[in-house]
C-alpha cells in the first residue's frame, strides 16, 4: 500500500516552479507541463556547478496559478505563460528564468513576492511564503480541479538549495537554425473536439465562463489558443477521478 502511493508520487510532476534570476532560460522537470506546442530536440543547460544537464525537448508551459494569498473563490485563480521553456528531466525543479521579464514584473519583498503583468500591473501569481532561510522563490499553483494533482516537494526544509541554469548561445542558435529551416514541427492546438465540448460544459457550462475564470477574453483568439491548452492539462489531470473536492491526505488547503 505504501509502496504503490509512493509510486504514484513519484509519476507525479515537480511542484516546484522557482524564481532564479541568474538564469536565462525557463526549464521544466516534466512532459506533462508541456503545451501542444511541443518540440523534440536535443540540446543541454548549465546547472549551477557547471555540469552539463540533458535537454530532451522545448515548449510553451501554462502554469495555474494563484494570484494572492488573500482571494479565494474563482477570482483567485490565474495563468502564468512561460515560452521556450526546455524539458530538462534530470533537474531537481523547476526553473523560471529572465526570460520571463520580457512579460511580466518580478516583486519580491523579503521572504515574499508576487509576478504582474506588464500591460496592466495585474497579478497573476504570487510566491509561496518562505522560511527565513529561504534561497528561493517558488510559486504558488493551484490546486485540483483548476490545476493538476503534483508529486512532493523536491526540497529538504532543512537544506539551501543555489539553482540557475544556463543555455548556451551556440544552442539557441542551433535551435534557431532549426525553426527556421522549417524542420522543427509540434503539434497545433487544434479546436476543441466534441468530447473536450462536452467536459467544457460539464464542468464550466461556456467557454466565455471557462476563460473568463483566467482572465481570459472569448474575443481573442490567442486568449482562446490558451484557454483549449489549460483546458487540456486539467482533462488530462481529471482521467483518474481526483478532479472532485474531497480532501486527501496530501491535500493542501492553500492551494484551493
Amino acid at each position: 500500500m505504501i509502496s504503490s502511493r509512493r509510486n504514484e508520487q513519484a509519476s507525479l510532476p515537480c511542484p516546484a516552479w522557482v524564481w532564479a534570476s541568474g538564469s536565462n532560460i525557463h526549464v521544466a522537470k516534466d512532459r506533462s507541463w508541456f503545451g501542444d506546442d511541443y518540440i523534440p530536440f536535443e540540446s543541454y543547460v548549465r546547472s549551477v556547478d557547471g555540469s552539463e544537464l540533458k535537454v530532451i525537448g522545448i515548449g510553451t508551459v501554462t502554469l495555474p496559478t494563484k494570484v494572492s494569498p488573500n482571494k479565494t473563490g474563482p477570482r483567485s485563480h490565474g495563468t502564468l505563460r512561460l515560452r521556450n521553456v526546455l524539458h530538462v528531466p534530470s533537474v531537481i525543479c523547476n526553473i523560471i528564468g529572465q526570460p520571463i521579464l520580457e512579460g511580466y514584473n518580478i516583486i519580491t519583498r523579503g521572504i515574499e513576492g508576487n509576478i504582474t503583468n506588464l500591460s496592466d500591473g495585474r497579478s497573476v501569481a504570487y510566491f509561496k511564503r518562505q522560511i527565513e532561510a529561504a534561497s528561493h522563490f517558488e510559486v504558488r499553483l493551484s490546486g485540483p480541479p483548476i490545476g493538476p494533482k503534483v508529486g512532493p516537494s523536491p526540497f529538504n526544509p532543512s537544506e539551501v538549495y543555489y539553482i540557475r541554469a544556463s543555455w548556451p548561445d551556440g544552442e539557441r542558435e542551433r535551435f534557431a537554425a532549426l525553426q527556421a529551416s522549417g524542420q522543427a514541427t509540434a503539434g497545433a492546438n487544434w479546436a476543441l473536439t466534441p468530447s473536450e465540448k462536452a467536459w467544457l460544459k460539464e464542468h464550466f457550462q461556456t467557454e466565455f465562463q471557462f476563460l473568463q475564470l483566467y482572465g481570459l477574453s472569448v474575443f481573442k483568439e490567442e486568449d482562446r489558443e490558451e484557454g483549449r491548452t489549460i483546458l487540456r492539462t486539467i482533462m488530462a489531470y481529471d482521467e483518474d477521478g481526483d478532479s472532485d473536492n474531497k480532501e486527501s491526505p496530501d491535500f493542501d488547503p492553500e492551494t484551493r
